[in-house]
């Protein structure tokens, strides 16, 4: 028997055919355009701060060179300012932009990469996204899991957990405001929300037994998991505030980890239904499930990219876990990673690049060139990761 590697459903066992065997079909990655920018800000005693930080998130993004004024397509100059930074961008033919962005130096900075960014590739930017992750602080004679956040460079880094117990599973709703989780605070796993904005952490779902594997859905007025309340784990809605649960699935497998569509219409999930685990999408609503082909055996922790066209996944595959991406419509996969156990991808809202976890570090990779940069946060034994819409 193996353990189901699901976060929030370790405690059931499942037996598993595990085959090294991985089909090669790949959608065909092209690294498209390269921008050679430079990008300096002045004013005030935090500009070389401010410049280290935008050059830092134009390297991590990947479609952008940082480069020498003389050589560059884009020439990017900020001011900071006592309500934040004003920011040009301009090229050899003129300027493109000239905006103000509030807030502090390091968030009006980030703003500034965002508007570069979707300027320049017609991609939302990532610099302001966030990212809520595991880190785990001891394993005996406790093991103890809490959250954390920060920005997506690694920045202003924060504990949002500190209960002396297991948390898991963090994902954020679509507005970035709210983290849906399971913890163990209570001595059972249960599901709590975390609302940023109200500093506060309130627990809505609660039966007897597991609940666990909330994702919200993208209205934010629902909220699935899995529940084994009924004795078998299947999935249910609830309510955002708690109560209500609607059952999806009636197997005799368990159900984990479920995403709804950003569209709201579908939900991913992974059921070991038929042995191994495995991709299926419903009806939001409910229905029949179907599977979906990832052409390998073991498949786990799906994540809906924002534009819905695209599916990240973990998959099993030569005795390791790595990252792998397939188109909806038309099925085709690609592997991002090669080398040791990569899980828990979750898209960042360009619907371009992923966060996912390496060896107790985060990274951020870029679907299109298959290159992942690790990012700094001084802490180790991470996990977990889900980025901000």
């Amino acid at each position: 028997m193996n353990q189901l590697l699901i976060k929030g459903l370790s405690l059931f066992a499942i037996s598993v055919f595990l085959s090294a065997n991985f089909a090669t079909a790949q959608i065909e990655i092209t690294q498209g355009n390269q921008y050679n920018i430079n990008a300096v800000i002045s004013g005030g005693a935090d500009a070389s701060k401010a410049t280290a930080i935008i050059q830092n998130d134009f390297k991590m993004h990947g479609a952008f060179n940082v480069t020498p004024a003389d050589s560059a397509q884009f020439i990017a100059k900020g001011t900071l300012t006592a309500n934040g930074l004003t920011g040009t961008l301009s090229t050899a033919s003129g300027q493109v932009f000239t905006k103000n962005f509030s807030g502090d130096w390091r968030s009006a900075t980030h703003q500034f990469t965002d508007a570069i960014v979707e300027a320049v590739t017609g991609l939302p930017g990532i610099a302001t996204s966030k990212v809520v992750f595991v880190v785990q602080k001891t394993t005996k004679p406790k093991e103890i899991k809490d959250l954390y956040l920060m920005d997506i460079d690694g920045g202003v880094v924060r504990s949002l957990t500190n209960d002396n117990s297991l948390n898991l599973g963090p994902k954020f709703n679509k507005q970035g405001n709210k983290i849906v989780s399971t913890s163990w605070k209570s001595g059972y796993a249960d599901t709590w929300i975390i609302d940023l904005a109200a500093n506060n952490r309130s627990r809505v779902a609660f039966y007897p037994g597991i609940n666990s594997g909330g994702s919200f859905s993208p209205d934010g007025s629902r909220i699935a998991l899995t529940l084994s309340k009924d004795g078998n784990p299947e999935l249910y809605t609830i309510g955002a505030n708690g109560g209500d649960p609607q059952r999806l699935t009636r197997t005799i497998g368990s159900e984990a980890t479920p995403v709804y569509s950003p569209d709201g219409s579908q939900i991913a999930y992974v059921s070991d239904d038929r042995g191994a685990p495995q991709i299926y999408l419903m009806p939001a609503g409910g229905g029949a499930a179907q599977r979906f082909n990832t052409f390998s055996s073991y498949t786990t922790e799906p994540d809906w990219s924002s534009d819905g066209k695209l599916l990240a996944y973990t998959v099993r595959t030569a005795g390791t876990f790595q990252i792998a991406v397939s188109d909806i419509a038309t099925g085709q996969q690609s592997v991002l990673t090669a080398s040791g156990n990569n899980e828990t991808p979750s898209w960042c809202r360009d619907s371009r690049h992923l966060v996912f976890s390496r060896g107790g570090k985060l990274y951020l990779i870029d679907s299109k060139t298959k290159k992942s940069v690790q990012i700094d946060n001084g802490l180790s034994n991470c996990s977990e990761p889900n980025a901000s819409k």
